[in-house]
């Protein structure tokens, strides 16, 4: 009896690890709950979702119909909005018209930065580009913070004005 007993105490052991395994894996196998989207209140974080959106978006719909979406004033966020440079460096989407076609030596803020270079220089990793301008809310000028990312030979850019 004893040796019957020794056997089912180790094959429960073994049950339990085996178990024990199972749902281990299961913990490291299982999706993370998603986080909340970012908001306005991180505008960092706020922006760079923007801009994924946006490529996400240019997955989805295409080309054509992303510079539409990005051009028309309804799909602007407060400050936030999206614009689109294509492979010569020249704005095809944007809010506001004035920008559309825009040629990518006029990319110099109210202090004479030329911050074209450096916004054209996105990479798909993506990157921050600082310049000052009129901030069209206050009226003020402002610095303004870009992120760009370069996705499929385009680049798509968002960014806030400092307070």
């Amino acid at each position: 009896m004893s040796e019957r007993l020794s056997l089912g105490i180790a094959g429960g052991s073994v049950l339990i690890a085996v178990a024990a395994l199972v749902v281990a894996f299961l913990a490291l196998t299982k999706e993370p709950p998603a986080l909340p989207p970012p908001t306005e209140s991180v505008p960092s974080l706020y922006t760079r979702a923007l801009v994924d959106e946006a490529i996400q978006r240019y997955e989805r719909i295409g080309r054509e119909e992303s510079v539409e979406y990005y051009s028309d004033p309804a799909n602007v966020d407060g400050e936030w909005y999206v614009f689109i440079i294509n492979e010569e460096g020249r704005t095809i989407a944007h809010h506001n018209p004035i920008f559309i076609d825009r040629d990518p030596e006029e990319r110099v803020d109210s202090t004479g930065y030329y911050y074209g270079e450096p916004l054209l220089a996105a990479t798909e990793e993506g990157v921050w580009v600082n310049y000052t301008l009129l901030n069209p809310l206050t009226g003020d000028e402002s610095k303004k913070h870009t992120w760009a990312r370069q996705h499929d030979g385009l680049i798509f850019g968002s960014g806030w004005y400092e307070r």
